[in-house]
């Protein structure tokens, strides 16, 4: 049954980056419940054959050459951008402008020249910077300033949306997320999986700090209402989950895979930080994310439930139920 009442049905869509987490289940979603008409783009499309049998269309193209993509945005009503350099903790500067300022530019220009009306961009509360106060909405500044490459790479696409939206005459509409975890989750789920089972750290501090955690099919609902409400147009909205402890974040996967998770003081992060870039390691912490382990701020989703009537149908506990479900059947956990 269509979570959106058939709005979409028989629309002609196109994804970018329907390659990854958050674009395959989108495209699933469109596909098969929505019963939408859908094109996705990915330089890699090696877990999409699910959705070629929903009947997605996949171009294996980079979203950056134009050459390879304009044609597709033909005929299309609404455009959602997801493709983007992910790598918070990796990568150089050029690269995450490139693909996160400069690449949603010339989505934009393409979806205009082709008549699309709305864009939907996923973007990430990590463009509002280091928490400025406890409850981060909205109208709090973006930080296109902040050392966070990740962060402010977004900050500024964010800016250049809507400010070229307006210049080209396409409606945008804009989702900040955050840990978006769940089946197939690399970095919120089987990353954090992994962590544990290795017994690395992954609690600083006490754990008293605010995780945010965000189900996938939470963000999918987020992202399929902005690209059809009215009121989505031109507007910016979070969409997480209510806070839980970093402490009960991971203790969720602790108990999954009957590990106690690893937890060290805060005064010994900043020897970790220097040996998670020596070895590699990928634990998800820098200088900046430290400092946030022991903050309590809340990214409310006020707006997106008053403006579009979101609500947040898969609570905590339940997704990290269906999480543990599919890490067993997938045999990732015994």
């Amino acid at each position: 049954m269509s979570y959106l009442h058939g709005a979409l049905q028989n629309k002609h869509v196109l994804i970018t980056g329907v390659g990854g987490f958050i674009g395959r289940r989108l495209a699933l979603r469109l596909a098969t419940e929505e019963k939408a008409i859908v094109t996705g783009i990915d330089r890699e499309l090696d877990q999409t054959n699910h959705l070629a049998q929903a009947g997605v269309q996949l171009v294996q193209a980079d979203v950056r050459d134009s050459s390879q993509t304009t044609s597709h945005f033909a005929g299309k009503a609404i455009v959602f951008h997801l493709a983007a350099q992910l790598g918070r903790f990796g990568g150089s500067a050029a690269m995450a402008y490139d693909l996160n300022v400069t690449m949603t530019e010339q989505v934009i220009r393409q979806a205009a020249a082709a008549g699309i009306s709305r864009l939907v961009f996923i973007s990430s509360i990590s463009a509002y910077g280091f928490p400025s106060k406890p409850i981060m909405d909205e109208d709090t500044p973006l930080d296109c300033e902040q050392a966070e490459l990740y962060g402010r790479t977004k900050a500024i696409a964010e800016t250049r949306v809507m400010a070229l939206a307006q210049t080209v005459g396409i409606e945008p509409a804009i989702i900040r997320t955050s840990m978006v975890y769940g089946p197939e989750s690399d970095q919120w789920t089987l990353a954090m999986i992994d962590l544990i089972q290795k017994g690395l750290p992954v609690i600083f501090g006490d754990g008293s700090g605010h995780a945010y955690p965000a189900y996938i099919d939470n963000v999918v609902d987020g992202l399929l209402l902005t690209a059809v409400h009215p009121a989505a147009a031109g507007e910016a909205f979070n969409i997480c989950d209510p806070v839980i402890t970093l402490r009960e974040f991971f203790t969720y996967y602790g108990d999954m895979c009957g590990r106690q998770p690893r937890q060290i003081p805060l005064w010994s992060a900043n020897i970790i930080i220097l040996i998670n870039k020596l070895l590699r390691l990928k634990l998800p912490i820098n200088r900046g994310r430290i400092k946030q382990y022991s903050l309590q701020v809340v990214y409310p989703t006020t707006k997106a439930e008053t403006l579009l009537g979101y609500q947040i149908r898969v609570p905590v506990p339940e997704g990290m139920q269906r999480t543990e479900t599919w890490l067993r059947e997938e045999g990732i956990i015994a």
